[in-house]
């Protein structure tokens, strides 16, 4: 019985080792969780705080944009054209590049109607007198125009 005691002893010794190196590893891992826990925590803080400035300097961003809105394209429209759209969009390019980029609250009715008014082109053999019937400005200038003949030819 001696022999069952000492092994029933060392049994129970065991164990409780055991049950005490487990608990220990389980407290550590524990503390590790807990402590990764903390940081993920602060780390989701932080990230949270620049996503709201990044989104307070985009809405800045935005309302600055709104209020310096620029031009970005310029399309003629020509009523009857007798030549293609294209010859007349490269004819007026050097005038037309020029609202390019411009901010939209500097560009004048005025200024944009003087600018291709009675502008003489040649396309092809014919000269061709420009005559601006609207203007819508916006970010997308639109110019209505139509060619009117000039009673002679350029030569080729």
């Amino acid at each position: 019985m001696r022999c069952s005691r000492q092994s029933l002893a060392a049994l129970c010794l065991g164990a409780l080792l055991g049950s005490a190196g487990v608990q220990a590893h389980t407290l550590k891992v524990r503390t590790e969780i807990l402590n990764r826990m903390r940081l993920a925590e602060l780390d989701a803080r932080h990230w949270r705080q620049e996503s709201l400035q990044l989104r307070d300097q985009l809405a800045a961003i935005n309302r600055k944009n709104e209020r310096e809105t620029y031009v970005q394209t310029v399309n003629l429209e020509v009523i009857k054209s007798p030549v293609p759209l294209i010859d007349v969009e490269a004819a007026l390019e050097p005038y037309t590049e020029l609202l390019l980029g411009m901010q939209l609250s500097a560009v004048k009715l005025s200024m944009v109607y003087h600018l291709l008014q009675q502008r003489r082109l040649v396309l092809g053999n014919h000269i061709y007198q420009v005559d601006v019937k609207a203007l819508l400005l916006s970010p997308d200038v639109i110019i209505l125009l139509r060619l009117m003949p000039q009673g002679r030819s350029h030569p080729s």
